[in-house]
């Protein structure tokens, strides 16, 4: 977690390895009119934000490592870094291996290219949501962290046609369409992965507990007309709306200390700041301190419910 005053980031550290190996026609598909520069047969790999990169990429084919250098170096695909083949790899099967050492912030995202895709994630960060045009086949969460693994093939993916376009346009010259990141809008809906997100944290807590305001309100306005008619004791509607100003105090102490200090040191300061009013007016109405006491306690156990409530990842 990364935090600037207040606010607080996930961020991540993504140790990955990839393989890839695939099939080059012989002059890379060319007819014989046309000069190949062979040794500039280059594989490009795309990052949406290289600042994330933050170790010299490692690609290797048949065992021997390649340079990789900055940069996709494409029209419609400019962040990232690229490889060249080494000579002899037209006409021939190329496997690659490599690894990549990334920095990231909320989301991890994959786009799947391959005629056949396998991706497998781990980590220790206990709470992921899975986004994209794809779930994983499997994964596994717990308190140690999570799992998972997507299994794809063109078929569902639709690269086939994607890269055709991209082909004929690159053909053609045409220019193709780039997005914010430096992407192409060819490959739509396609990608997938996992955000890293904090279930409840304070603006959530802050939120469900306003959401509940009106509900404690409620609450304690019964228990007040309780004590009225259980022990016969007239009480002004006033006294009942001054009543419920100071639980109302509860929920504008909490939303203003929870910016500055830890929820459940904000909570606890509400809370007792609350119920320490409420108890001594209430008592002073009712005329007993043991009135006033009860009061206390009956309060108190609202929001010690309401505080579990809070914590509830399931809502």
């Amino acid at each position: 977690m990364r935090q600037r005053g207040i606010y607080r980031v996930p961020v991540f550290r993504a140790a990955t390895g990839f393989t890839a190996a695939f099939t080059l026609p012989p002059r890379f598909g060319m007819d014989q009119r046309r000069l190949v520069e062979e040794p500039r047969a280059e594989v490009v790999f795309g990052v949406s934000d290289p600042r994330g990169i933050r170790a010299i990429p490692q690609v290797k084919v048949d065992g021997a490592i390649l340079e990789a250098r900055p940069g996709a170096g494409l029209g419609w695909l400019r962040n990232g870094f690229s490889v060249t083949l080494p000579p002899g790899a037209a006409g021939r099967r190329v496997a690659l291996d490599g690894t990549l050492e990334l920095l990231g912030t909320d989301r991890l995202l994959f786009l799947p290219v391959g005629a056949a895709t396998d991706v497998e994630v781990s980590s220790d960060w206990p709470h992921p949501s899975f986004v994209g045009a794809f779930l994983p086949d499997e994964r596994s969460v717990s308190a140690r962290g999570f799992r998972a693994n997507w299994k794809l093939s063109r078929f569902a993916t639709g690269v086939d046609d994607a890269m055709a376009h991209v082909r004929d346009n690159m053909s053609r010259g045409v220019p193709m369409p780039t997005d914010a990141a430096g992407g192409t809008s060819a490959f739509p809906n396609t990608d997938l992965g996992v955000r890293f997100v904090q279930p409840v944290d304070v603006y959530v807590q802050s939120e469900r507990a306003v959401k509940y305001g009106f509900l404690f309100v409620f609450l304690t306005f019964v228990t007040f007309f309780l004590f009225e008619v259980l022990r016969r004791m007239a009480v002004h509607p006033i006294q009942y709306a001054l009543c419920g100003a100071a639980v109302a105090l509860f929920f504008l102490l909490l939303v203003s200390l929870s910016e500055h200090l830890p929820f459940a040191a904000s909570y606890l300061i509400a809370a007792g700041a609350c119920v320490g009013l409420a108890t001594f007016y209430v008592g002073h109405v009712l005329g007993s301190v043991a009135r006033g006491a009860v009061f206390c306690g009956l309060l108190g156990t609202l929001y010690g419910f309401l505080y579990v409530i809070l914590q509830s990842e399931d809502y």
